[in-house]
């Protein structure tokens, strides 16, 4: 499954994924249909799993922002 054509790598900067990525997403693992909005459940969760995989990514150390992996996931969902 490759990512939908909105994202592209250049665009993981700091609150870069937007709700309109992750309706894509979601429409992408057929949890979602067209004309559907993203639910609250649906965002939360994606949130914990984002933090899924920022906790794991918290065992590697970042030179980017001078945190870890996972602090640079958490920035990709604007989480801080």
């Amino acid at each position: 499954m490759s990512l939908p054509p909105d994202f592209k790598p250049s665009d993981f900067s700091i609150g870069s994924v937007s709700d309109r990525q992750l309706l894509n997403l979601a429409k992408l693992a057929g949890v979602m249909n067209q004309g559907e909005a993203l639910t609250p459940e649906l965002q939360e969760f994606t949130l914990l799993i984002m933090e899924k995989c920022a906790d794991i990514g918290d065992k590697y150390p970042s030179s980017k922002h001078g945190g870890t992996a996972g602090d640079e996931i958490r920035a990709l969902f604007g989480v801080y």
